[in-house]
């Protein structure tokens, strides 16, 4: 099959789903933040040498070293702009790019186109990469793995050459692997892939102790570049590692990562948007061509390609479950399956490829329209959170234009359904003031809904004073519209003598049915007390799960929920009540309603 042929094939594929992104998907969360920082380079105020040479630092809580994504974005800004078309294309480009490198690299160590064009297909639609290819910053892993491909390419181009040949291939092979650790710290992946290259490429030597040398010597330009890059990062950095916040941590490991991973990795469904069943059909279609390829095994040239796929999925499931919680409800954070995704598509190919030929072709066609309409499904959250995101901002500037006033807005979406809209308010308003029309007098400030505990602190100040500092907004959750909030005045109140609440506030207009209700609380207390929420909507009642606080010296924020049963219709009115409750004593504080939002 020639290579545009498998070319067009899976970039045919990825616009099926990828075309909705580019027109309905704009710059969410840190693509502000990216896009912004080329702005800023552009005009003087940074420069691309601080991006390369950051100034040296102790460990922080985000130690990330990715100078190559700052260099792209700054090439790419004068061409889009501030729109996100463009970099959609970008990141749709790298993304098949990959899927092409491994149909390359498939059919090289296996000996079989169909494994490599399976592989090719089945990566490009995977359903996981709902996160990858919608987010535009996603793009540190969808580049850095397309430069970890180059890197094997040419690895494996070196490994098949011998004497002087073989090292320019390895040199460049080398030199791609550092750029992609220079993108985003995964790529280190690369160096025990491309051991397991060397092991099973390699022609057979006499003994252990020589193959160990001959691989070790075709590895060592290699081990050489990345070692020294990850070096100079340490060095700049502080540590070896991606900070506090970003690192892998040991405690987050535990039975509920593992099997958290495990189900997002054999079957990444939505569960607000794909139906109830697709979870079901991608896991056992995943493990039943997963059996197939097992068979396979047997042979040499099959080993050869599973080899390195087996490394990649292992050491990225091993890398996960150290990592952020991964939801496998909403696949937040499934962008980190991207890696590992790659080596199940590897090992699915191979089983596509086992199969009889009419039956492969029948069971390929099914896993790509299986995956494609899985995978539409997944994209929902970031269509529909780009469209609440694009509400609020329109309607915060038109506000500002037409007052001339500040502008405050709180409870901006910021993880919807798994999707990320506005994850730091402040860097949000600096760019909104940056790319404003003309004549816009953008003052004042947006919050997330991340950022409540501030938020709750700043109204209980407001409700001490009687009066908020500004005109003051929330965020509709179900279409993004400002609705004026109303100041509750009648905090702080003291329930008995020793516990005070500051303030207290339902923290959503216009929930979802079906999804925990957030109710906030700021209270001091010198004993413990207990929290329960009360929620009635028409004749039924039902409570949340019972909180103890413990005593506080200060004033602390205090989250709270209770489920909205997914029966209740949309423009349905539901009461909240705060109970506390200190041994028989209790009282209750009736905080308002909210009305179901439609989806």
């Amino acid at each position: 099959m020639p290579f545009l042929v498998v070319a067009a094939l899976v970039v045919a594929i990825h616009l099926v789903i990828a075309l909705g992104a580019w027109s309905g998907v704009g710059l969410l969360a840190d693509d502000r933040e990216m896009i912004g920082g080329a702005i800023l380079r552009h005009r003087g105020v940074w420069t691309l040498g601080e991006a390369f040479l950051p100034a040296p630092a102790a460990e922080a809580t985000r130690a990330l070293y990715r100078p190559f994504i700052d260099l792209v974005f700054w090439l790419e800004q004068p061409w889009f702009g501030i729109e996100a078309f463009g970099y959609h294309v970008v990141n749709s480009g790298l993304h098949c790019t990959t899927a092409l490198l491994w149909c390359g690299l498939v059919r090289r160590w296996s000996g079989s186109l169909l494994a490599g064009v399976a592989t090719a297909v089945l990566f490009v639609g995977w359903p996981g990469h709902s996160e990858a290819t919608h987010w535009i910053a996603a793009r540190t892993n969808v580049m850095s793995t397309c430069l970890l491909s180059f890197a094997l390419l040419a690895h494996d181009r070196g490994l098949a050459r011998a004497g002087a040949r073989r090292l320019p291939w390895l040199g460049l092979g080398a030199l791609l692997a550092a750029v992609a650790i220079g993108t985003k710290e995964s790529a280190v992946f690369v160096v025990p892939v491309a051991a397991a290259m060397a092991w099973l490429r390699l022609p057979s030597a006499p003994s252990l102790g020589r193959r160990l040398v001959a691989a070790g010597l075709v590895m060592l330009p290699m081990a050489v570049a990345t070692f020294g890059c990850l070096a100079f990062r340490a060095a700049r950095l502080g540590t070896w590692g991606s900070g506090s916040h970003y690192g892998w941590k040991a405690q987050r490991v535990g039975a509920g990562a593992c099997a958290d991973w495990l189900q997002v990795m054999l079957a990444p469904a939505h569960a607000t948007y794909a139906p109830v069943w697709a979870p079901w059909l991608l896991g056992i279609s995943t493990l039943l061509l997963l059996a197939v390829a097992a068979t396979a095994l047997r042979t040499a040239a099959a080993r050869a390609a599973a080899g390195p796929a087996f490394v990649l999925l292992g050491l990225g499931y091993l890398a996960g479950i150290g990592l952020e919680v991964l939801d496998p409800r909403t696949l937040e954070n499934v962008r980190y399956t991207y890696e590992p995704a790659l080596g199940l598509c590897v090992l699915l190919g191979l089983g596509v490829a086992a199969l009889p030929a009419r039956a492969a072709i029948g069971v390929l066609g099914g896993l790509v329209v299986l995956h494609a309409f899985v995978l539409d499904a997944n994209r929902q959250s970031w269509r529909r959170v780009s469209a609440v995101y694009t509400t609020m901002r329109e309607q915060v500037l038109e506000r500002a234009r037409a007052t001339q006033q500040p502008v405050r807005a709180i409870d901006a979406p910021a993880v919807y359904d798994g999707a990320f809209g506005l994850l730091n308010g402040y860097t949000d308003f600096l760019f909104w003031q940056q790319t404003a029309a003309p004549g816009t007098n953008l003052r004042g400030a947006v919050s997330s809904a991340l950022e409540w505990p501030a938020v709750l602190h700043e109204l209980a100040a407001a409700a001490g004073q009687k009066q908020l500092a500004m005109p003051t907004f929330v965020v509709r959750w179900d279409d993004g519209a400002l609705v004026p909030l109303v100041l509750d005045e009648r905090w702080p109140l003291a329930p008995w003598p020793g516990c005070t609440i500051a303030y207290a506030r339902i923290a959503r207009e216009r929930p979802f049915a079906g999804a925990p209700l957030p109710v906030h609380v700021l209270l001091q207390t010198d004993h413990e007390v207990h929290c329960t929420l009360v929620a009635k909507a028409g004749e039924a009642e039902w409570t949340g799960a019972t909180v103890a606080v413990a005593a506080t010296a200060r004033p602390a924020p205090l989250a709270l929920t209770i489920p909205l049963p997914a029966t209740l219709p949309a423009g349905a009115s539901v009461a909240i009540t705060l109970r506390i409750a200190v041994g028989e004593r209790q009282q209750a504080f009736a905080l308002g309603q909210t009305s179901i939002g439609a989806r």
